[in-house]
């Protein structure tokens, strides 16, 4: 009371450090970071290493296998799990959680520096990434230039270095078009006939082009370094290099090869369709931000590089596919409104209760006053400006109002005591009845934010920011309560008429409550009995729930992905994305799409796929699009194609939409075998379509597996053997060129159709180190064998996904009966069910959640028993926390609306809130029995509370309408979270003012005697 009082004695300094807080408060909304999401750290690394030319088989045998054994003696990891594809090998390492992540990169790389001499000599160094957000790209560019028939290298050697320059960019990779190189094609039957061969002549090249030092020489007092060097600055250069050959005899390179310059065939694609355009082929450029860099900020500075270089070229065109930048500020534009929109209300719920105009403000005013309070301590703890975060401030609004409205209605009512004439004592007064009431409620609903602190893993990353956002808007608004409120009453001296909208009808319902609570206190058993079957009944409807780990936001995007056959030429790929492109751009409600296939960058995607951007204004949800796709795309030959609506949130844990079970086994063809079976079995089912199984898209491959001891007799090592076999069938890059300013390599290789069948393959001879010629096929087994398109692993066992999509026959326990019926009956021996990587971070996430609930009822249990002092009263107003099960529940089944993590933090926002009416009206009834029986107390209590907590209640909840009814982008994340607020408080405010009583008048003997408490 001593800062309600010394505010009231000091307005003046009162308003001026309200304007200091507004200041300080808009200086840092313009110094925060805004982001789409929290910073998520994974506390997971990634080991990529490319393999070119290699199968799914050997990279998994002689890449991953030997990476995945040197990080398994890494402390702190708690799972390795591993992904072997053509050309690479993805090791994901996951770490547990609060490991430092530093130290984790230095230990690993202290072992993929030991691993890297256990690899093939032709497989690339491990690259180590930090899994996070911003190893997505954040900008998407397509690039278009009418007067280079060399796109690729122009973008590489123009663009690319300007995008690196920026402090904010992480990484630039390139997608599509083909990289022109000096051609130095063999002719073999020169080499056979001066006795050269392939490797030697890569040999010379590189010894040709190397810079020696040679010491130092002095020129006057002067001392100059000297080196010899040959530089090459023309193709014709090349020519003149003199070759090896035995017998002493000059023979240079233009003698044995053709030299020229030239592209080898298109290995990327990258197609792009605007609105109202035709799809063209184009060079993709994608941007990554460096991890501590705000995306805005990369957006920025990525548009001023893109604004330099077109005015400097005016024939280049580059058009922005996608920036991170655009999602962003129309997510968050959507939550401010949703804000904006939630304090009208509010304002708009006062009055009507009031009638004054001059009540409104007096809220309002409070409620800018605790947001920038609010944004103040945002801003010193670096929580950014995103989803989440100014969710929580559409949360506290209604949360706000409440302390205001509870303090405001006092003031009214020590109003109508002391007399019109004299509001500063009103205002103290009436502050000063419900101090002790908005302090305990405020402190019930902050401390069950207090175990969110202590969460960790994904609970913990992403709704820590949001618990400590609504503590510090309660905290602020618990102040302006007490403060504001009480100062504005005494200054703009609202009048309380009896003409509101509001005031009959109240009146009438405390009418009608005293006369029903004669009643109910008479039947306190049968209260106790219904109340005890809503909740059973509540219990039953979630039962009928389904849940997920987080609801996908609608970002209007929908990628499509192509899993091909290994080795599939990239001809074929190309005519199926053009078929895919086909049934999409037919789609009216499709803005634009992007087609890539292959990769020249470590953060795409090497499976095929196409991101579809839909228009604002749309006929179809972006579900109803991607569930149309599905059907439309089934029918498409030689590869299984996957549609998931894409945002953040399904990018940083998965989406997990259809049925999927995965298997797991130590022995591959054990696995094989029962998955095969079972994929088939399961395809004879009604309640499912498109049956897959991740180890079913085989493709034949040419294995040819090296003797060691027929390799060593002949003078050869199966790592020479390989090595030779790589670049006599993928060329080899002994040196770059500097033409024109741009760095160009040189091939050397053979022609296209010398070893294009297998005939040809067998027919190669290898040259011993001696000069001796070894038939390949003296030294290796040639055969054919089947490789998957993808090999995965996790903590060393292999592991299959057998998907499928749901039909009209399915049914919420489909799954279950899926699992007794087909899968468990198939499954013995080495292979085991494994847990789906989904459903155990659910299991995980939800668990956390659980015990996070468990710990905020015992703190709120602690800060009411020690309010009361008296464990009784605090355990008479915690009955109120499990029936508004009954709503939210309730209305989770009505909206149709899943249980996940943001319902369950709306259930722990309600253990916190719920008790606040119950604080109130015991704390009324202990007031009221010091000159009333215990029956009239309970009946005049509820009476008198009876518009406070109306109004409490109704700007709470209508407040959090606009969030339940997920409009934006980003609506649907906190959605479940809204409608369990709105559904828990409005049930347990019933059910607090008709039950409470007769819990009360249980707990004290029935009303038959009177107790007096002592001041």
């Amino acid at each position: 009371m001593g800062l309600t009082k010394l505010v009231l004695k000091r307005p003046v300094s009162t308003v001026l450090a309200i304007l200091c807080l507004i200041v300080f408060g808009l200086s840092s909304v313009m110094k925060s970071p805004l982001e789409l999401m929290p910073d998520m750290n994974m506390s997971m690394m990634i080991v990529m290493t490319v393999y070119a030319g290699a199968s799914p088989d050997d990279v998994n045998e002689l890449v991953t296998k030997p990476i995945e054994d040197r990080a398994s003696t890494l402390s702190g990891l708690d799972t390795i799990s591993s992904q072997s594809k053509e050309n690479m090998s993805i090791v994901m390492l996951k770490y547990d959680y609060g490991t430092d992540m530093n130290d984790a990169y230095d230990d690993l790389k202290k072992q993929m520096d030991l691993a890297k001499a256990e690899l093939p000599d032709d497989a690339d160094d491990p690259i180590m990434l930090e899994l996070n957000t911003s190893i997505m790209p954040n900008v998407i560019m397509a690039v278009s230039h009418g007067e280079d028939d060399d796109l690729y290298n122009y973008v590489n050697n123009n663009l690319v270095p300007e995008f690196e320059k920026l402090s904010s960019v992480a990484e630039v990779s390139l997608v599509g078009g083909a990289q022109k190189h000096i051609k130095v094609v063999l002719m073999p039957e020169k080499l056979k006939q001066y006795g050269v061969t392939m490797n030697s002549i890569a040999g010379d090249i590189t010894g040709a082009d190397l810079t020696y030092p040679a010491g130092d020489t002095e020129v006057g007092d002067q001392k100059l370094a000297v080196s010899t060097e040959q530089p090459f600055e023309t193709m014709e250069s090349l020519k003149d290099i003199p070759l090896t050959v035995s017998g002493g005899n000059i023979v240079y390179l233009g003698d044995v090869a053709e030299i020229y310059m030239g592209a080898d065939d298109m290995e990327s694609i990258a197609r792009y369709k605007a609105e109202n355009g035709v799809p063209e082929d184009i060079v993709a450029l994608t941007v990554s931000k460096q991890q501590d860099a705000a995306t805005l900020t990369v957006s920025k500075d990525v548009s001023k590089v893109v604004e330099q270089v077109t005015k400097l070229d005016p024939t280049l065109q580059i058009t922005v596919v996608n920036d991170d930048k655009d999602s962003i500020m129309s997510s968050l534009s959507s939550v401010i409104e949703t804000m904006i929109l939630a304090i009208i209300i509010s304002m708009v719920i006062i009055w009507l209760f009031f009638g004054d105009l001059k009540a409104s403000l007096i809220v309002g005013s409070s409620i800018p006053v605790s947001i920038l309070a609010s944004l103040i301590l945002m801003q010193l703890m670096g929580f950014s400006l995103n989803v989440i975060t100014l969710s929580a401030l559409v949360l506290g609004v209604g949360m706000m109002v409440d302390n205001s409205t509870v303090v405001l209605e006092s003031c009214f009512r020590a109003t109508d005591d002391t007399g019109f004439k004299e509001y500063s004592k009103a205002a103290l007064t009436g502050t000063g009845v419900v101090y002790q009431s908005v302090i305990g409620s405020t402190l019930t609903t902050c401390v069950v934010f207090l175990p969110l602190a202590m969460l960790g893993g994904m609970t913990g990353m992403m709704f820590r920011p949001l618990g400590f956002t609504i503590v510090f808007c309660m905290t602020a608004s618990l102040i302006s309560a007490i403060t504001v409120v009480p100062l504005c009453y005494m200054i703009y001296k609202p009048i309380e008429r009896s003409s509101a909208p509001f005031s009959r009808p109240v009146e009438k319902m405390q009418a009608a409550y005293r006369n029903i609570m004669k009643k109910i206190l008479k039947k306190r058993g049968l209260i106790m009995l219904a109340s005890v079957l809503l909740l059973a009944f509540s219990f039953l409807l979630a039962k009928n729930l389904d849940t997920e780990l987080m609801a996908e936001d609608d970002q209007g995007q929908i990628t499509i992905t192509a899993e091909v056959k290994p080795g599939m030429k990239i001809d074929k790929i190309d005519q199926i994305m053009k078929e895919i492109e086909g049934i999409v751009s037919q789609h009216p409600d499709v803005e634009s799409y992007f087609t890539m296939a292959g990769s020249s960058g470590l953060s795409m995607s090497s499976d095929p796929n196409i991101s579809v951007y839909l228009k604002k204004n749309r006929n179809m949800e972006t579900d109803e699009v991607v569930k149309l796709w599905k059907q439309q795309l089934a029918g498409i030959p030689d590869t299984n194609i996957t549609v998931e609506a894409y945002s953040q949130v399904s990018a940083m844990m998965g989406s997990d939409n259809d049925y999927t079970v995965e298997l797991q086994s130590t022995n591959y063809d054990d696995l094989k075998a029962v998955s095969d079976k079972i994929a088939a079995q399961l395809s004879d089912r009604p309640e499912l379509t498109k049956v897959h199984s991740s180890l079913e898209n085989a493709a034949s491959v040419v294995k040819v597996t090296v003797n060691p001891i027929k390799a060593r007799a002949a003078g050869l090592t199966p790592a020479q053997i390989g090595g030779t076999l790589n670049n006599m069938l993928s060329g080899v890059t002994p040196t770059t060129m500097n033409i024109n300013g741009d760095d160009v390599d040189v091939k050397v290789e053979y022609p296209k159709d010398r070893y294009k069948t297998l005939d040809q393959v067998e027919s190669i001879t290898l040259q011993t180190s001696s000069g001796k010629s070894v038939a390949l096929t003296d030294v290796a087994d040639i055969r054919f064998a089947d490789s998957p398109a993808s090999i995965t692993r996790q903590d060393k066992q292999y592991r299959v996904t057998i998907s499928g999509i749901y039909t009209e026959n399915s049914t919420k326990e489909t799954k279950g009966q899926l699992l007794t019926d087909v899968v468990m009956p198939n499954v013995s021996g080495t292979v085991s069910i494994a847990q789906n990587s989904q459903e155990e971070s659910m299991a995980t996430e939800f668990t956390a959640l659980f015990q996070a609930i468990a710990l905020a009822i015992f703190l709120v249990f602690v800060v009411m028993a020690a309010q009361f002092e008296s464990p009784k009263f605090s355990i008479m107003v915690m009955t109120t926390i499990p029936f508004c099960l009954i709503g939210a529940f309730g209305l989770l089944w009505i909206a149709d609306s899943a249980i996940s993590m943001t319902s369950l933090l709306g259930f722990l926002m309600l253990v916190g809130t719920v008790v606040n009416n119950g604080i109130l009206y015991v704390d009324t009834v202990n007031q009221y029995r010091r000159d009333m029986d215990l029956n009239t107390a309970l009946i005049e209590a509820g009476a008198t509370r009876l518009r406070p907590i109306l109004m409490t209640t109704l700007t709470t909840v209508v407040s959090m309408v606009p969030m339940a009814m997920a409009l934006g982008d980003s609506g649907s994340t906190t959605q479940g979270l809204a409608l369990v607020n709105i559904g828990g408080l409005t049930a347990s405010t019933i059910l607090s003012l008709l039950m409470l009583p007769a819990y009360y008048s249980l707990m004290n003997g029935g009303g038959k005697k009177r107790v007096i408490i002592s001041d």
